[in-house]
């Protein structure tokens, strides 16, 4: 399902992540700071989350030239990181900048294969 600006994208958003870490693995994903569907779409929305008490990661929804797209991010130190940033560029073009419920689960599945590999 595609995500937009709306509250219903944002529960939608904050499910997906949840449900994906509970069917795989039912490991422990606490969101622990979001930032609400609001008027200044650039900034988009996004909820943060740490995974297993140990990984915190980002997954933000913005507009871009009238298109939703999904950025998941890593925190290293106080900083988010984009795949291109963190992961080398041959596997960081497997991520998706789609903003679907399908695109969320991929690349929760790609972060989880990069976090297996380190």
């Amino acid at each position: 399902m595609l995500l937009k600006n709306d509250e219903k994208s944002f529960e939608l958003l904050f499910n997906t992540i949840g449900d994906y870490y509970e069917k795989n693995g039912n490991r422990t994903a606490y969101i622990f700071e979001n930032l609400k569907p609001g008027n200044n779409i650039e900034a988009g929305y996004f909820v943060r989350f740490l995974l297993e008490k140990k990984h915190i990661l980002e997954y933000r929804i913005v507009q871009d030239r009238g298109f939703f797209i999904a950025i998941p991010s890593f925190a290293i130190g106080p900083h988010y990181f984009s795949p291109g940033e963190f992961w080398d560029y041959k596997n960081s073009q497997r991520f998706t900048l789609e903003a679907s419920t399908e695109g969320i689960e991929q690349n929760l599945k790609l972060l989880d294969e990069f976090l297996e590999s380190y």
